[in-house]
């Protein structure tokens, strides 16, 4: 199966799994990352704003906030290319790039190396750490300038144990479901 044809697979599964489903995955996976070890070691964790399609993460970001640690969002500076952008709360968002909401202009710059923990979206995912995600490459590229720790959330329903690979193709640490952690390194 081709990369393109499990995305649509997918794509069309995930459109028809119930709010009630989503809702409730959405907010067991947000329990689970602010319980992991990765977490709680984390400064600085760089997080996306999902979309209606991915996990909610807006509560997970407020928590982050609360918690005291720093935050920050991807910002698509150009076709394929994103960069990791502070923010000091939900004032710092506004409607970006394909409708997402991304950080202003103004907030600064969080460079690779100040990261302590990735949360990476995805159109599926599996618990050996292999990903498969939109098909623009944003999150395989900036992730090979990273050396933290990169967490993976995706609805149970969802995940897949045959996504096709590439050699550029970075493989998650962990994966979160409604289900638990997963260390992808491990297994466990």
């Amino acid at each position: 199966m081709t990369k393109q044809t499990l995305r649509a697979e997918v794509i069309a599964r995930a459109k028809n799994l119930s709010p009630t489903y989503c809702r409730e995955a959405d907010e067991a996976i947000c329990r689970w990352v602010i319980q992991s070890d990765a977490y709680e070691k984390a400064g600085t964790i760089f997080c996306y704003v999902g979309t209606e399609r991915e996990i909610d993460t807006m509560r997970l970001i407020h928590i982050i906030m609360r918690d005291g640690k720093n935050v920050a969002v991807p910002l698509c500076v150009e076709q394929g290319i994103m960069e990791a952008r502070r923010i000091e709360g939900m004032g710092d968002l506004v409607s970006g790039r394909y409708g997402i909401l991304a950080p202003r202009l103004q907030c600064p710059v969080a460079a690779p190396e100040e990261l302590d923990l990735v949360i990476v979206p995805c159109c599926t995912g599996n618990t050996r750490g292999e990903r498969l995600g939109y098909g623009g490459g944003y999150y395989d590229r900036y992730l090979a300038k990273t050396t933290c720790p990169t967490m993976l959330l995706c609805r149970h329903q969802l995940e897949r144990e045959d996504i096709p690979t590439e050699p550029h193709d970075v493989r998650m640490d962990y994966i979160v479901t409604e289900r638990g952690i997963v260390d992808c390194r491990s297994g466990k």
